[in-house]
């Protein structure tokens, strides 16, 4: 996979300052769940590309998983998730336009059999799936993620293709560290039989306190100044390829690094309103 030094969260955010001409520092803290987290982000003063935020999502995401978990393990809750378990690998899964580009990249880093295996196994996929588009000719495209109704319908509809995820080999995730974020913060506390497409009931998912999935995908279209895109992961090589032109443009890192931010903030707040307002009515 390859690396990205132009954003990093910081294990310690507070330890770290700025140095003048070097990388700059930024430290927020997110309401979770009623209790306070602090970050620090390491920025580059330089132009980044959508796809070199996805690291700092990554690592968001991860940190903001693992303190969830910690908080159900302490109620008593079990978590059957693991590896090995691949009950949930046939699921559809979007990735935000920034994590189609990186995705891309990651795998076009790794060495030249391991990277052409891998391309091989994702297009095989996108075109069995493409074979099938004509029930629903919309599942080629992005989905707009502004219709409930819809991404309802096409998970359905890929969920009846009874297709695993192309990087599944023997039970294991082969893009494990590049693996997408929808991937990362999706956990259940049922057992893995009802995670099998069609089980009932339905497996019990565990609500994360915010979706840094959709925040990323909600920053990557106010930068592109388009609707909000969810490229299905078969589809997600052959779609950054087709949309080249889009991966090279730049933003100023400090300015994406902010928005970022404040649509974290907008998103955990937003959820801890409704929280609070729910727990109220019970």
């Amino acid at each position: 996979m390859i690396e990205s030094r132009a954003v990093t969260l910081l294990d310690e955010p507070g330890r770290i300052g700025n140095a003048a001409g070097g990388p700059e520092t930024l430290r927020f803290e997110l309401d979770i769940a009623g209790e306070p987290m602090s970050f620090g982000v390491q920025i580059a003063r330089k132009h980044i590309r959508l796809s070199d935020i996805v690291p700092l999502a990554r690592a968001l995401s991860e940190r903001l998983c693992h303190a969830t978990l910690q908080k159900l393990y302490a109620e008593g809750s079990e978590i059957p998730c693991c590896k090995g378990c691949s009950a949930c690998c046939s699921y559809l899964v979007p990735l935000s336009v920034a994590e189609a580009f990186r995705l891309t990249e990651d795998l076009s880093a790794l060495p030249a059999g391991q990277g052409t295996a891998m391309l091989s196994a994702c297009l095989s996929a996108a075109e069995q799936i493409l074979q099938k588009t004509s029930d629903n000719p919309a599942a080629g495209e992005p989905c707009r993620t502004n219709g409930e109704e819809e991404e309802e319908r096409i998970s359905k509809w890929y969920a009846g293709l009874d297709l695993p995820c192309p990087f599944l080999s023997e039970g294991a995730c082969t893009c494990y560290e590049s693996r997408p974020i929808a991937c990362r913060e999706h956990f259940v506390t049922s057992p893995a039989a009802q995670c099998i497409a069609g089980a009932t009931p339905e497996p019990s998912v565990v609500p994360m306190p915010v979706s840094v999935l959709e925040c990323l995908g909600q920053l990557s279209a106010e930068l592109e100044q388009r609707e909000v895109e969810a490229v299905i992961l078969p589809l997600a090589l052959p779609w950054a390829l087709k949309n080249h032109d889009r991966s090279g443009r730049t933003w100023p890192a400090r300015m994406i690094v902010e928005r970022f931010i404040e649509i974290l903030r907008e998103t955990t707040n937003k959820h801890e309103s409704t929280r609070k307002r729910d727990k109220v009515h019970v």
